[in-house]
């Protein structure tokens, strides 16, 4: 089930409406208790939602990114919800006050209450989504994390939400937020676009890390792909550890990343499976043994720590230990649902448990 969008609809008092919300977790959200950052997409309509999916679980998967939440908000009123003053040409608009409320006091809670998540947040918006992911920036920097904003239309209503970026700014104290804005062929955007990016580059906000990319090549619609994809690698630069078979570098990289995220961020898993298994084949059974037992105080809730601390304890000769590390990794892996792991462990269970009484 963890493969499709769940929907959530938030009968909203803010807004007076109810609201659709699509939540999809990651692949293995069920086999963990891990918690997760969040990734907040407007717009979640097709063909972002598809795309949004395929392209974070493919930088998981390569390593450049954590496993993240989406959540995807979908539309009523787009005009209206997305910008921030109201422009008097027959249309609805300056609702974003409004909407930003609304997931501040109402979807925020209703999603980490429902969800095992970290107290970091990236908000991802195009076009009339991106000027609302820049408002969000200037009205309510502690909310969001990390901010990116695919061809923002920051010359809505003569740039009003640049004058307001001057004024709040340069106040912000939090921790460093983290703003990515990238903008295709598109001429009527271009100047506030360089407004914007000028104005920070002259250190106009101490607390923001950010970066601006012109793509000459893509069109108003096609940047959203190489823009959304551009602004999660910029949030999470540096995620991948430069020598992952090195216990000491590690230590200090998911030091830093825990410092810089502001929430604890252990050594991976696999990470240090690998170094154990490594150890293992050096010979040196007892420091296997000793990886092992961090990666299940960090790992609690994995069948395949137990099965690889079974597997050193074995080769150290300590078959009771290694028995009951079996079963473990077979009673959860069986709960898990992960058939293969669950009958090798069952087997090698089995094999200990007629030699030691």
């Amino acid at each position: 089930a963890s493969a499709v969008h769940r929907q959530h609809i938030i009968q909203s008092k803010v807004l007076g409406e109810q609201r659709t919300i699509l939540v999809r977790v990651p692949l293995n959200y069920d086999r963990t208790d891990e918690r997760l950052p969040v990734v907040y997409m407007l717009d979640a309509h097709p063909p972002q939602n598809a795309m949004m999916v395929g392209m974070l679980e493919q930088q998981f998967w390569g390593g450049k990114i954590p496993d993240v939440i989406l959540v995807g908000i979908q539309n009523t009123n787009r005009g209206r919800d997305l910008t921030p003053t109201v422009v008097n040409d027959g249309l609805p608009s300056g609702g974003a006050p409004k909407f930003l409320s609304f997931i501040e006091s109402e979807l925020i809670p209703m999603i980490e209450k429902a969800y095992r998540t970290q107290p970091y947040r990236i908000i991802a918006g195009h076009s009339l989504g991106g000027l609302f992911v820049v408002h969000a920036l200037v009205e309510r920097p502690e909310l969001f994390n990390g901010y990116i904003a695919a061809s923002p239309y920051l010359h809505w209503d003569g740039g009003v939400v640049l004058k307001r970026a001057k004024e709040t700014l340069k106040n912000f104290k939090g921790r460093k937020r983290v703003l990515h804005a990238a903008l295709g062929n598109e001429e009527e955007y271009l100047n506030a676009f360089n407004e914007f990016h000028e104005f920070l580059r002259s250190g106009g906000a101490k607390n923001v890390d950010f970066e601006f990319q012109h793509l000459k090549d893509e069109s108003h619609g096609s940047i959203v792909l190489p823009a959304y994809l551009a602004g999660i690698r910029k949030v999470y630069k540096g995620w991948e550890p430069s020598r992952p078979g090195d216990l000491a570098a590690l230590e200090a990289h998911y030091r830093e990343l825990t410092e810089r995220f502001g929430y604890p961020i252990q050594i991976p898993e696999v990470m240090m499976n690998r170094i154990g298994y490594l150890l293992l084949r050096n010979g040196r059974d007892q420091d296997a043994v000793e990886i092992f037992k961090r990666n299940v105080r960090n790992y609690p809730t994995s069948a395949n720590v137990y099965d690889s601390l079974a597997e050193a304890l074995e080769k150290t000769g300590d078959l009771k230990t290694a028995r009951d590390n079996y079963e473990k990794a077979w009673k959860l892996a069986e709960k898990r649902a992960e058939a293969q792991l669950a009958a090798s462990a069952k087997t090698k269970f089995e094999r200990l448990a007629g030699k030691v009484k």
